[in-house]
């Protein structure tokens, strides 16, 4: 429940009032923490058939190929039927795959391309289940709490990125990967069972209907039109291309520059969501739902910035102090960003708008993921991270001076 009173700590947690979004914060924690020990475990087993970064960045962009055709079709579904019925076969789906990564690896019958065909699959339900998970929040909570809401996500997210890869670390050193994979899967029940349990007469449908949702292009003509919401959408599609792959060249890191293994590399990612959880807190606060733009403009400078300084890094300990950071600026950067675009787009837009956001986003990220990794390969996971950091510094800055309303943007 939301602590009593109108302190600091209520405000922070106001979102929770809401029944229906305890239901969907609480069984998202839950699963989160299963979808981050199965990416460090993926991560760990691509490393273990191949030893490649190239591999490692082709499989996280083999999960951007289905995301191209559907985008547009999955934004049209979202604004058209009930979103809690799309995201119940959506996890569904996922848990499926996880199950089957499990079997796999339980028989010692897997294969590389195993791995690259679950990436796909598992890409082809992303694009329809994380815009609708996206859009579901205000209806959930209204948006008189929807940056509270998102905020607040996003510190679930986070959280379960510090838990998940520390547990995972710790189970692939034990058991190997296939627990983390099974663990991943049985999480999901406590999606589906909020999602379940939900009150359906409280939810806030929103979407333009079936005759608006079938014109697919809705969403592209408002971000062409509109100046502001397309500035959030490029900067996050730009820093999801240079910056935000990063985590790929982590297992890399632990191993070969710092001397550690699976727990070693579970540490460090965990380091991340420490931060990125103080992100989300402070985020949730009155103080950055007053000035988005600013939290925004200032989270985009220092992500990237904190990359480059942790690109030439050579101190486990002082890496992981970095990476604390870097995990702060990634929310200081990308919450507000999100609650900002869909406070901007109309009701009847948002899943159209919300899925080209997220799909840019995830496609962008998964295709820095290749050229990070094949940039590692041919010369070093530092060298290749201080290009990119760079060239995300850089993007920082453009837009910026580019887009110098977004800075003031409430």
């Amino acid at each position: 429940m939301l602590p009593s009173g109108n302190g600091a700590l209520a405000s922070t947690f106001r979102a929770l009032r809401h029944r229906n979004f305890r239901l969907w914060f609480f069984g998202q924690l839950t699963s989160l923490v299963g979808t981050w020990m199965q990416t460090i475990a993926q991560n760990w087993l691509v490393y273990q058939l191949t030893g490649s970064a190239r591999d490692l960045g082709l499989v996280n962009f083999v999960g951007a190929i289905p995301l191209v055709p559907l985008t547009l079709y999955a934004g049209a579904i979202v604004d058209r039927f009930e979103k809690r019925k799309v995201i119940f076969w959506c996890q569904a789906a996922m848990m499926a795959l996880a199950f089957l990564l499990a079997a796999l690896c339980w028989t010692e019958t897997v294969r590389f391309w195993h791995v690259l065909l679950l990436a796909f699959l598992l890409g082809a339900v992303q694009a329809l289940d994380t815009p609708a998970r996206q859009v579901i929040v205000v209806e959930l909570v209204g948006k008189e709490d929807l940056s509270n809401a998102i905020a607040l996500n996003s510190g679930a997210f986070h959280a379960a990125r510090v838990l998940g890869p520390a547990a995972a670390g710790v189970l692939i050193a034990v058991s190997g990967v296939a627990g983390a994979f099974f663990i991943n899967g049985a999480s999901f029940l406590a999606v589906l069972f909020g999602l379940f349990l939900m009150d359906v007469a409280l939810i806030r449908r929103t979407g333009g209907g079936h005759e608006s949702a079938k014109d697919l292009l809705g969403g592209v003509r408002y971000l062409r039109k509109e100046r502001l919401p397309r500035a959030v959408v490029v900067l996050i599609s730009l820093s999801a291309l240079f910056a935000m792959p990063y985590h790929v060249l982590i297992p890399i890191y632990a191993r070969e520059i710092f001397g550690r293994g699976a727990d070693g590399y579970g540490v460090l990612m965990s380091a991340t969501g420490v931060g990125a959880v103080l992100g989300s807190l402070y985020s949730a606060s009155h103080g950055v739902g007053a000035r988005k733009g600013a939290a925004i403009t200032a989270g985009s400078l220092t992500f990237p910035f904190l990359l480059l300084a942790f690109a030439f890094c050579r101190s486990y300990p002082a890496a992981i102090l970095l990476l604390v950071g870097v995990g702060f600026a990634f929310v200081l950067q990308n919450a507000p960003a999100n609650s900002l675009l869909q406070e901007l787009v109309p009701d009847h837009l948002r899943g159209r708008v919300m899925a080209i956001y997220v799909s840019l986003f995830l496609g962008l990220l998964r295709v820095g993921s290749l050229l990070l990794g094949g940039l590692a390969a041919m010369t070093s996971a530092p060298t290749a991270l201080a290009v990119l950091a760079a060239a995300g510094l850089l993007v920082g800055l453009w837009v910026r001076f580019r887009y110098p309303e977004l800075s003031r943007t409430a």
